[in-house]
């Protein structure tokens, strides 16, 4: 199930707050925000997209270049490994899986806290702004 938050003035205005606050770096218009939380080191950021229902929803991504060094070394992986089983050497593919493995496990975990802490934060402003 895909993570979304409701669009509407209060939470663009919300997010924006963040924005200025300092807890987060990036933009917010009315059909896609982006924001990186701001602390080092983080190469990662979450791009919330409007979708017909109007709701953002929710992606966690590397941001650039570290998107285009992942697929890279992603596509050089399988790369190598396809080499390494025609050749009859099994020690590098269990290797490489292994450590594909560990890195979308890390991946996916960081990709739940960075959004329950924005969500989180849009919540803590819904409590404390006035209606």
């Amino acid at each position: 199930m895909k993570q979304t938050i409701t669009k509407s003035n209060k939470n663009v205005e919300i997010l924006n707050l963040l924005i200025a606050n300092g807890f987060y770096n990036g933009y917010v218009r009315t059909e896609k925000f982006e924001l990186m939380r701001n602390r080092f080191p983080n190469n990662h950021r979450i791009i919330g997209i409007a979708n017909d229902t109007g709701n953002y929803e929710l992606k966690f991504d590397f941001k650039p270049p570290m998107n285009i060094i992942a697929k890279f070394l992603l596509a050089l992986g399988i790369l190598v490994s396809i080499i390494s089983l025609i050749k009859g050497n099994w020690v590098i593919p269990v290797v490489l899986v292994v450590y594909g493995l560990i890195v979308v496990i890390d991946f996916k975990l960081k990709e739940k806290k960075e959004i329950n802490i924005l969500t989180d934060k849009l919540l803590e402003f819904h409590k404390t702004e006035p209606n």
